[in-house]
């Protein structure tokens, strides 16, 4: 009975789909604002004393995540940048999070999640490739408001764990060209994370269209080849773990994330998947498909 309650709840839920707005001026070198509005503190967050971003604990407690930080402080300064008047301290929200991300940067270049990952069999201590995107995109915009090249820094650092591979402790998962899928939980075997890898590869892009480098255009290039393998043809998947349909939010986001990184690369792959998904996700008969199957798979998995 607990089990058709929970089903039930998540199916009232995902009938409230989000809006997901795309910035039309996003620039690849991120002077400008960041692709993907996200306007508000994340599910499940709170701001500390200090203005951080702290998430809740599955086991009680609170911890400061980097991905719900970042997803904070790029939304707030896009409200800023979308005002076009540079108030006193207006782009507060993103320099506070942003100092927290350079004084809390590991040797490694990355910071560790506390928490594990059910889904995916990870252990806490894990870093996560959409966490080194995103801070990425943040210190970039934390260096161009103060000047202060140790946010540089920090964000070269960032990158160079985004890219080491997943077997020697960084986020990359090579494929046999040399070509990476940025992991937003690095596991093995590996899990494509659609959304994750996608707000990976806005960091990469904007950090090596301003610092120099050409890994964008290989993750770019691998995402558009492997991207069919997400289509379920009447709706998307989260990730290449599991066969089940994303929820109705996350297919919103993929149609939303695919169309600004349709924008930012001039790639008709990404552009042309977001069109064919934002039809799906408007048929009620494909979003009632998509939340039975996924239903009926996950009771059939924990059964089994």
């Amino acid at each position: 009975m607990t089990g058709l309650r929970t089903l039930v709840a998540h199916g009232l839920r995902d009938l409230q789909v989000r809006d997901y707005p795309v910035a039309a001026d996003a620039r690849p070198d991120g002077r400008g604002p960041y692709p993907l509005f996200w306007d508000h503190l994340p599910h499940g967050t709170r701001l500390d004393p200090a203005g951080v971003v702290q998430a809740a604990r599955p086991d009680g407690g609170w911890y400061p995540n980097p991905v719900s930080m970042c997803l904070y402080a790029l939304g707030r300064h896009n409200r800023v940048v979308a005002a076009r008047r540079p108030e006193p301290r207006a782009d507060g929200p993103l320099l506070t999070q942003a100092a927290w991300l350079r004084a809390h940067q590991d040797r490694s270049g990355g910071w560790r999640y506390p928490v594990p990952a059910p889904r995916y069999g990870v252990a806490a201590g894990w870093y996560s490739g959409m966490a080194q995107g995103m801070a990425t995109s943040v210190l970039l915009r934390a260096a161009d408001l103060t000047g202060d090249r140790s946010y540089l820094d920090a964000a070269d650092r960032a990158v160079e764990l985004l890219l080491r591979p997943a077997s020697a402790g960084g986020c990359a998962h090579y494929d046999g060209t040399g070509r990476p899928f940025l992991e937003e939980c690095p596991a093995e075997p590996a899990n494509h994370i659609l959304n994750g890898a996608v707000f990976a590869l806005f960091g990469l892009i904007e950090h090596q269209h301003r610092l120099g480098g050409s890994a964008h255009l290989a993750a770019q290039a691998r995402l558009a080849e492997e991207l069919p393998q997400f289509d379920l043809g009447y709706w998307s998947r989260y990730d290449l773990r599991w066969p089940w349909p994303a929820t109705v939010n996350y297919h919103a986001l993929h149609v939303a994330l695919l169309s600004a990184l349709g924008r930012l690369t001039a790639t008709p792959a990404f552009t042309d998947m977001s069109t064919r998904w934002a039809r799906t996700l408007r048929n009620p008969r494909h979003r009632l498909r998509a939340r039975l199957v996924k239903a009926t798979g996950i009771w059939r998995h924990q059964r089994g």
